[in-house]
Protein backbone atom coordinates (compact mmCIF):
# COMPACT_ATOMS: atom_id res chain seq x y z
CA UNK A 1 0.00 0.00 0.00
CA UNK A 2 1.13 4.07 -0.19
CA UNK A 3 -0.11 6.54 1.15
CA UNK A 4 1.76 9.44 -0.16
CA UNK A 5 1.87 13.17 -0.57
CA UNK A 6 4.25 15.82 -2.57
CA UNK A 7 3.34 19.44 -1.91
CA UNK A 8 5.00 22.32 -3.19
CA UNK A 9 3.76 25.86 -1.31
CA UNK A 10 4.59 28.34 0.98
CA UNK A 11 4.40 28.49 4.68
CA UNK A 12 1.76 30.72 6.48
CA UNK A 13 3.73 31.13 9.49
CA UNK A 14 6.79 30.06 11.27
CA UNK A 15 6.25 26.69 12.70
CA UNK A 16 5.20 25.76 16.11
CA UNK A 17 7.29 23.30 18.28
CA UNK A 18 6.01 21.98 21.18
CA UNK A 19 7.04 18.82 23.48
CA UNK A 20 4.63 15.64 23.74
CA UNK A 21 3.79 14.16 27.44
CA UNK A 22 6.49 11.77 26.45
CA UNK A 23 9.41 14.11 26.10
CA UNK A 24 9.20 14.41 22.02
CA UNK A 25 9.07 17.37 20.02
CA UNK A 26 6.86 17.96 17.46
CA UNK A 27 6.58 20.66 14.83
CA UNK A 28 3.17 22.04 13.06
CA UNK A 29 3.88 24.29 10.05
CA UNK A 30 0.88 25.47 7.82
CA UNK A 31 1.18 25.71 3.92
CA UNK A 32 -0.40 26.72 1.16
CA UNK A 33 -0.74 25.89 -2.34
CA UNK A 34 -2.47 27.11 -5.11
CA UNK A 35 -4.14 26.64 -8.52
CA UNK A 36 -5.74 28.41 -10.89
CA UNK A 37 -8.65 28.54 -13.75
CA UNK A 38 -8.79 30.66 -16.33
CA UNK A 39 -12.09 31.61 -17.72
CA UNK A 40 -13.30 34.35 -20.16
CA UNK A 41 -9.51 35.38 -20.10
CA UNK A 42 -9.76 36.07 -16.44
CA UNK A 43 -7.48 34.33 -14.05
CA UNK A 44 -9.17 32.99 -10.89
CA UNK A 45 -6.66 31.88 -8.16
CA UNK A 46 -7.60 28.66 -5.58
CA UNK A 47 -5.75 28.62 -2.19
CA UNK A 48 -5.50 25.45 0.20
CA UNK A 49 -4.43 25.34 3.51
CA UNK A 50 -2.56 22.08 4.33
CA UNK A 51 -1.61 21.62 8.49
CA UNK A 52 1.79 19.89 8.13
CA UNK A 53 2.73 17.90 11.44
CA UNK A 54 6.55 17.27 11.35
CA UNK A 55 7.83 14.03 14.08
CA UNK A 56 11.46 13.83 12.00
CA UNK A 57 13.58 15.21 15.14
CA UNK A 58 16.43 16.07 12.50
CA UNK A 59 13.88 18.22 10.77
CA UNK A 60 12.22 19.33 14.35
CA UNK A 61 15.65 20.11 15.45
CA UNK A 62 16.79 22.45 12.12
CA UNK A 63 13.31 24.20 12.58
CA UNK A 64 13.92 25.41 15.88
CA UNK A 65 17.68 26.28 15.45
CA UNK A 66 17.34 28.09 11.32
CA UNK A 67 13.69 28.14 10.99
CA UNK A 68 11.44 29.10 8.49
CA UNK A 69 10.14 32.54 7.87
CA UNK A 70 5.98 33.10 7.19
CA UNK A 71 6.16 32.94 3.01
CA UNK A 72 9.13 30.31 3.10
CA UNK A 73 8.55 28.18 -0.19
CA UNK A 74 8.91 24.39 0.99
CA UNK A 75 8.99 21.10 -0.52
CA UNK A 76 6.99 18.64 1.81
CA UNK A 77 6.83 14.73 1.56
CA UNK A 78 4.90 12.84 3.98
CA UNK A 79 1.66 11.03 4.48
CA UNK A 80 -1.73 12.25 4.48
CA UNK A 81 -3.65 11.30 7.75
CA UNK A 82 -7.60 11.80 8.90
CA UNK A 83 -8.08 12.60 12.45
CA UNK A 84 -11.51 13.83 14.62
CA UNK A 85 -12.08 15.70 17.60
CA UNK A 86 -14.86 17.13 19.59
CA UNK A 87 -15.10 20.52 20.11
CA UNK A 88 -16.14 22.31 23.11
CA UNK A 89 -19.85 22.22 22.09
CA UNK A 90 -19.87 18.54 21.97
CA UNK A 91 -19.94 18.54 17.77
CA UNK A 92 -17.23 16.02 16.65
CA UNK A 93 -15.09 17.98 13.93
CA UNK A 94 -12.90 16.09 11.07
CA UNK A 95 -9.79 17.09 9.60
CA UNK A 96 -6.99 16.29 7.56
CA UNK A 97 -2.91 16.53 7.62
CA UNK A 98 0.24 15.68 6.27
CA UNK A 99 2.49 14.09 8.28
CA UNK A 100 5.85 14.07 7.83
CA UNK A 101 7.69 11.50 9.71
CA UNK A 102 9.70 8.42 8.49
CA UNK A 103 13.21 8.97 7.07
CA UNK A 104 11.79 8.84 3.31
CA UNK A 105 9.18 11.59 4.13
CA UNK A 106 11.38 15.19 3.95
CA UNK A 107 10.68 18.62 4.40
CA UNK A 108 13.18 21.15 2.13
CA UNK A 109 13.08 24.87 1.78
CA UNK A 110 13.06 25.70 -1.36
CA UNK A 111 14.14 29.17 -0.67
CA UNK A 112 17.76 27.62 0.77
CA UNK A 113 18.12 24.39 -0.50
CA UNK A 114 22.09 24.72 0.44
CA UNK A 115 20.64 24.24 4.09
CA UNK A 116 18.04 21.66 4.04
CA UNK A 117 17.28 20.02 6.98
CA UNK A 118 18.40 16.26 8.36
CA UNK A 119 15.82 13.88 7.50
CA UNK A 120 16.80 11.12 10.54
CA UNK A 121 14.76 10.15 12.76
CA UNK A 122 15.56 9.40 16.47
Amino acid sequence: MLNKVQLIGFTGAEAEIRTTSGGKKVATLRVATNRYTKAGGERKDYTTWHQVEIWNQGTVGWLRSKGLPKGSKVFVEGEIRHDRYTDKDGVERFFSKVVVATPQHELRSLDRPESAPASEEE
